[in-house]
């Protein structure tokens, strides 16, 4: 068969074919080790929808901070990659850690083997340099513990467009918000008993325009970890997607500060905003996330959409991380382009 590249020369992940099997990897947190009943429940719900399930050695392990260390955390990626079972490799949960791993990594390896990586949060840190070191498209999308082993099953909107990210369609693919969203908390394997608290929303254009580009998705926090060493992408052209996690405005002045310091966000094409989950006020009393963006924007023209699905808010998307999209911020729209869905 022969190998996907998309214009810029980025390899395409393989589509997920049918029979093939989730690999679950613990890249940062033991989330399985700390939350069972929740490990449990999530396994159950993606065998449920037809997957069957190999878990990495060091998964379900717990180690004080990750599950294993981080050389056996990268050897896990690996079988997983190596093993013929396996469609795509699935991150177990988020965390802090998973930027120690990346220099165990074979990207070589990644970049041959074209399994779809998903996770999102921490795992940032992996996708991100999934990209630039192995020149493979990646997804920014829903994990195992999280998203997997919500009490009553996952939202319909978040699989829907997991399963879409992992066969591309061939012809673009319109994304929409969803019906209702939620960002309570209830913590897992103690509260998570119910199903979550949800409530109407929309996407909002903050600065008007249309552009098409790559996508860079990804959790602001995680991403700034980045800065200054080999595993950033180069932004040129690229949506920058950012998501923000139990931040004020003051917080997120600081990070976006850092990108327009670095030069960086002179070189984006445009920016999405992710819905935030559980914001603060800043510690002198606002709550105007929109400022902050207008004024770290300042006189640029570039297009911008915020409040969309990709971050620890739930149901949430799946983006393609290098993929092609068109972003119409006066439309409130997102879309994503031929063989990037």
């Amino acid at each position: 068969m022969a190998e996907a590249v998309d214009r810029r020369g980025l390899r395409l992940p393989r589509s997920l074919t049918e029979g093939s099997a989730l690999g679950i990897w613990s890249a940062s947190s033991p989330a399985p080790a700390m939350f069972p009943r929740r490990y449990r429940r999530a396994l159950d719900a993606v065998r449920s929808a037809g997957f069957d399930v190999v878990t990495a050695s060091a998964s379900e392990r717990n180690a004080g901070i990750g599950a294993a260390s981080p050389e056996r955390l990268a050897e896990d990626l690996h079988e997983l990659l190596g093993d013929d079972r396996v469609g795509a490799v699935v991150a177990a949960a988020g965390g802090h850690t998973s930027a120690a791993v990346l220099r165990h990594i074979d990207w070589d390896l990644v970049r041959a083997a074209r399994r779809p990586i998903i996770g999102y949060s921490d795992l940032t840190a992996v996708l991100w340099s999934a990209l630039s070191q192995a020149g493979l498209v990646t997804f920014h999308g829903p994990m195992l513990v999280s998203e997997w082993g919500e009490w009553g099953g996952p939202w319909p909107y978040t699989v829907d467009n997991f399963l879409r990210a992992l066969n591309p369609q061939e012809t673009p693919v319109r994304l929409a918000p969803p019906p209702a969203w939620t960002d309570e908390s209830l913590w897992w394997d103690t509260e998570d008993d119910r199903r979550r608290t949800s409530r109407p929303g929309r996407w909002r254009c903050l600065s008007p325009g249309s552009v098409e580009g790559w996508l860079l998705p990804g959790c602001a926090a995680t991403a700034a970890h980045l800065f200054g060493t080999p595993y950033m992408p180069d932004p040129e052209g690229a949506i920058l997607c950012l998501e923000f996690q139990e931040a004020g405005p003051d917080a997120m002045w600081a990070h976006l500060l850092q990108w327009e310091n670095s030069g960086a966000l002179d070189r984006i094409a445009g920016l999405v905003i992710g819905r935030h989950f559980r914001p603060r006020a800043a510690a002198a009393g606002s709550s105007d996330f929109d400022a902050v963006v207008r004024a770290v924007l300042g006189h640029r023209e570039l297009p911008v959409l915020v409040d969309v699905d990709f971050g620890h808010t739930e149901p949430r998307l799946t983006l393609p991380v290098g993929g092609r999209a068109l972003l119409d911020a006066t439309d409130c729209s997102l879309t994503l382009l031929k063989g990037q869905t």
